[in-house]
């Protein structure tokens, strides 16, 4: 296949040299993305004859307009055997196929599933779900019968289990400041949630700004360069991945920590445990697990959500998940607090009389649920100004206070225990939700600068966040330090004589109470 010759500037070759692993071409307006990934895919079906390659767009009038446009630009029109635009597929005079698929209708994930191809092209791959991205690197390689120019090498790396010689795997893409919530960020960005994970699997992110494109004009990037600050940053040098302006919250990278045995241990072992919660009807509910220590320091270290469950639903799992904080067989929780709307009376209505029962309710029965399940959650506090201002003094880096892993001074005192593969119900979500808030815009400035209120944007996505500022609004009571590590199997201690005494004392002083009141103590 001929293609005329071109020049390409930094960014755009290195994105074109990237090798066979999950790469993204992140740029500004005009920076050159779409063309080189045409570019680099049309030079990868020449390079293997009798491949399979897509170009994958999120939305039809897109990619007829401007990717299939570009394809045309570059593709010249005597390589072209065949097309089948009903189809979206273009044969080539060396066996090879090119197939053009947007992602519009609803059974495009399933159309997807049944792909075989060696190679993939995302535009604009912000656009497009992380489910149709990892479907597209299952379907890769599953194309047989592709050919390499020049033969197989004696040493090719790339084979099937059968030992046979197959082109390596490319996928590839490209997109705009996609936002600190979205799933390419927690990928791709180096401070993602999931940066480190997806790097050891060779995820590689390639910048490129638009006032490297030459080709551009300069009335063009002036224009671009007037748009205000944060277009700037975020659509013209592709330096900042979400929004700046109105952003609420900054997490600091001390407070993003590994789930290490050790430190989970230390929270058993040592720290006060409580659980906070958002409940949902159709919209996810979520519960945030989270440990004090005797220093003021917050570690939010498992985290549940699900959308369109039962209340029971949300009591198993949350009952599954809590089994290992149990103490003799019993819940080990300091406090359980949730969102205050869930203790009204909304339920239970009759045509004579009010309501008389609450969702709140719902989480404590016993009779109709697994009683072993049952929750007794207390009203927390929901003050959205005082919520923001405790929250932000959480997060905030305090040169006076000491980071409770390292020891060294200058440290936050909130700490999420994320993610990983070892530790699927680390915290993941909170995180995406609070980097996410950002106040309402009210207007804008003369120099186009954006102008935002006091409001939180109730638009974003927040039930993690509501679960944590309900945690961190109730001033959590901290632990009682660390008394070291478990004595071994049967030695005694005075220490836990006496702890132990408390215990029950304390818990005999509960069920006195509930059971004077008339309240069932059955719950946790």
């Amino acid at each position: 296949m001929s293609v005329k010759k071109m020049s390409l500037w930094t960014a755009q070759k290195a994105f074109f040299e990237a090798g066979p692993q999950p790469t993204m071409f992140f740029g500004g307006v005009g920076s050159g993305k779409t063309h080189v990934m045409i570019l680099k895919l049309l030079y990868l079906v020449d390079q293997y004859p009798g491949s399979r390659a897509v170009i994958v767009r999120q939305r039809f009038q897109q990619l007829k307009k401007t990717t299939a446009a570009t394809l045309w630009k570059l593709l010249p029109a005597n390589r072209v055997v065949r097309r089948n635009d009903n189809e979206g597929l273009i044969y080539l005079s060396n066996g090879s196929q090119i197939l053009l698929l947007h992602l519009d209708k609803a059974d495009s994930i399933n159309n997807l599933k049944s792909l075989e191809i060696n190679f993939a092209a995302v535009d604009q791959t912000e656009d497009i779900s992380a489910g149709a991205w990892d479907t597209l690197w299952e379907r890769l390689g599953r194309w047989s019968g592709a050919t390499r120019r020049g033969g197989w090498p004696k040493n090719w790396p790339y084979r099937n289990r059968l030992g046979e010689p197959i082109p390596p795997r490319y996928l590839f893409g490209n997109c705009y400041s996609p936002g600190y919530d979205h799933w390419l960020t927690n990928r791709f960005w180096e401070h993602g949630v999931e940066r480190e994970r997806y790097a050891k699997r060779g995820y590689m992110v390639i910048t490129g700004s638009t006032r490297e494109n030459m080709a551009l004009s300069e009335d063009y990037v002036a224009d671009r360069l007037a748009m205000g600050e944060e277009y700037v940053r975020r659509f013209v040098d592709a330096v900042d991945w979400g929004a700046k302006e109105g952003r609420i919250f900054t997490i600091d990278q001390q407070s993003i920590v590994e789930p290490t045995a050790a430190l989970l241990a230390r929270i058993k072992r040592s720290m006060k445990l409580h659980r906070a919660l958002d409940h949902g009807e159709f919209s996810p509910t979520a519960c945030l697990w989270y440990a004090t220590d005797n220093d003021g320091n917050v570690f939010f270290y498992r985290e549940y959500m699900a959308a369109d469950k039962l209340v029971s639903d949300h009591r198993e799992a949350l009952y599954q998940l809590s089994k290992d904080d149990f103490w003799e067989d019993r819940p080990n929780y300091y406090t359980n607090y949730a969102d205050p709307s869930i203790f009204n009376k909304t339920r239970g209505r009759s045509v004579d009389s009010p309501p008389t029962w609450s969702v709140a309710d719902e989480w404590s029965d016993t009779r109709l649920v697994n009683p072993r399940t049952a929750i007794s959650w207390r009203r927390a506090g929901n003050d959205e100004a005082a919520t923001v201002n405790r929250m932000r003094e959480y997060l905030r880096v305090d040169p006076n206070h000491r980071n409770p892993i390292t020891g060294v001074y200058g440290a936050p005192r909130v700490y999420f225990l994320r993610r990983t593969d070892t530790y699927p119900h680390g915290i993941y979500e909170t995180i995406v939700d609070i980097r996410s808030q950002v106040r309402k815009q009210v207007g804008t400035a003369s120099d186009g600068a954006k102008l935002f209120g006091d409001e939180r944007d109730d638009k974003i996505r927040d039930h993690c966040y509501d679960a944590a500022k309900y945690a961190l609004i109730m001033r959590p009571s901290p632990g009682e330090g660390d008394q070291g590590p478990p004595p071994d199997p049967g030695t005694i201690r005075i220490e836990d004589y006496f702890k132990l005494m408390a215990r029950e004392e304390g818990r005999e002083v509960v069920e006195d109470r509930r059971n004077f009141r008339g309240h069932n103590p059955i719950g946790w």
